[in-house]
C-alpha cells in the first residue's frame, strides 16, 4: 500500500518541466503579441484577424507576462483601460468580457479590474489558437 508521501508526490511538478512548457507557450505567443519595454504596452501581431475575445485574452496575458518580467507593477486592467488599449468602445467589449469571466479565463476583481486566470493560461492560449486556426 502506498504511503501518503508517495500519493502526494504525484502532485509535484519539476521546475524544468514547467519551464519547458512555458518556453513552448512563449514561442507561440510571439506570433500574436510582443511587450514593449519599458512601458509594458502590448503590441499585437495581425490585430485585424483577431476577435474581441482573443484581443482581450492576449492583452491580459501580455500584461501578466509583463508583470512577471518586472516591466509593470500590476497585471490588472479596468474595462476602460482594455477598451482604450484595443481602440474599441467599452460597450462592444461587455459581452465578450462576460463570456470570458463566465468560462473562467478572465478573473473579475474588486474595483472593477480584470486579469487573466494565470492558472489557466495554457488553456486560454490553446483556446485562442484553436479559434484562430478554424478561420
Amino acid at each position: 500500500m502506498a504511503n501518503e508521501n508517495e500519493i502526494l508526490n504525484k502532485l509535484v511538478v519539476e521546475e524544468k518541466d514547467v519551464t519547458k512548457e512555458m518556453e513552448k507557450l512563449v514561442g507561440e505567443a510571439t506570433k500574436y503579441f510582443r511587450i514593449e519595454k519599458p512601458s509594458g504596452r502590448i503590441l499585437f501581431q495581425n490585430f485585424g484577424v483577431l476577435t474581441d475575445k482573443q484581443r482581450i485574452c492576449i492583452m491580459l496575458m501580455g500584461k501578466y507576462f509583463a508583470n512577471k518580467l518586472g516591466i509593470i507593477e500590476n497585471a490588472t486592467m479596468s474595462i476602460s483601460e482594455i477598451a482604450n488599449n484595443l481602440g474599441r468602445p467599452m460597450t462592444t467589449l461587455s459581452s465578450p468580457m462576460k463570456e470570458l469571466t463566465t468560462k473562467g479565463f478572465v478573473e473579475s476583481l474588486p474595483a472593477r479590474k480584470y486579469r487573466i486566470a494565470y492558472h489557466r493560461i495554457n488553456e486560454v492560449f490553446e483556446n485562442i489558437i484553436a479559434i484562430k486556426n478554424k478561420k
